[in-house]
């Protein structure tokens, strides 16, 4: 969700769902662990609308969602918006020439054909907020938990096959981001007021269990797999990306000075830098910067067909 629909909510919200004792299984706390220093920041892009999501186009550049716009970030830094007046755009993702998105407001979940300009709604969900294709083409949406009135969703699943939503796919209670795991069968989530890592197997999601929890109350928002198999995860109340290692729940912290509170991080994706692999992060500043890792950490994306 944006800023603008996120406060008011978690601020009631988010001491009486951690009261309520909604953890699931206990989990690892944080750990220090190696190459948790060493990254440097710098900014790719800024004074856009406060940013909510992010997406590689695959030459460079990347699609971001703001609070109502699409914008295109070429490689060379330049913005233009590719749509506009959407009901709070969300989750992001490019396959190919189509960037796939979901609105909060209206819950669709919808195509756009990047070389064409087509719009397509392919499905409406529950105020969806974070997305991602499979492999397969079905998409999966998350449901974070602060609109009153709402019910419960889980991680939901359009089958592209036959254009059914199946709500609680998987039923977590609480999810945000999502990330698929380097073999592709297990999905990651995480749960704003808790701070769990929520690890969803692809066959049985039923059958789903917290990998690992931070500590406090950082935030989390969105997250991301390398090949190698660690997660990052963007904390926009602690201003920080948690690096986590879902077999261990060993976790730390990459500080690099980025705004906290509701100004922070809100996604975070691993793509290009020349001959290298960065992390980039949106943050509801309006901000779009690049997290430049140590030379010894292994930082590629999981690979998808």
């Amino acid at each position: 969700m944006t800023k603008v629909h996120r406060s008011n909510l978690r601020n009631m919200c988010a001491t009486a769902a951690i009261v309520a004792g909604i953890c699931a299984a206990p989990a690892a706390q944080a750990e220090p662990g190696p190459n948790c220093v060493g990254w440097q920041v710098d900014t790719v892009v800024s004074g856009l609308q406060q940013l909510e999501n992010l997406a590689p186009d695959g030459h460079g550049g990347f699609y971001v969602s703001g609070d109502s716009s699409v914008y295109h970030i070429d490689a060379a830094g330049r913005v233009r918006t590719v749509l506009d007046e959407l009901p709070v755009p969300r989750g992001l993702q490019v396959d190919g020439s189509d960037l796939y998105l979901a609105t909060g407001r209206d819950g669709a979940v919808s195509r756009y054909d990047i070389t064409t300009g087509q719009f397509t709604r392919l499905a409406t969900m529950t105020v969806p907020n974070g997305l991602l294709r499979l492999p397969g083409g079905d998409i999966l949406t998350t449901w974070v938990g602060t609109d009153i009135g709402v019910p419960d969703t889980g991680v939901s699943r359009y089958h592209h096959d036959t254009a059914v939503v199946q709500p609680n796919w998987s039923p977590v209670p609480r999810s945000e981001g999502l990330a698929l795991s380097s073999d592709h069968q297990f999905v990651y989530t995480d749960d704003l007021f808790t701070g769990q890592i929520i690890r969803i197997p692809v066959a049985s999601p039923e059958q789903w269990t917290v990998a690992a929890t931070v500590p406090g109350i950082p935030g989390l928002d969105d997250l991301t797999m390398s090949r190698s198999g660690d997660l990052y995860a963007a904390a926009h109340l602690a201003g920080l990306v948690y690096r986590i290692d879902p077999a261990t729940g060993v976790m730390c912290a990459i500080d690099t000075g980025l705004p906290a509170g509701w100004t922070g991080p809100s996604s975070v994706r691993i793509a290009p830098d020349g001959d290298r692999w960065a992390l980039y992060v949106t943050a509801f500043d309006g901000t779009l910067r690049r997290l430049r890792p140590p030379a010894d950490t292994d930082l590629k994306p999981v690979l998808t067909p």
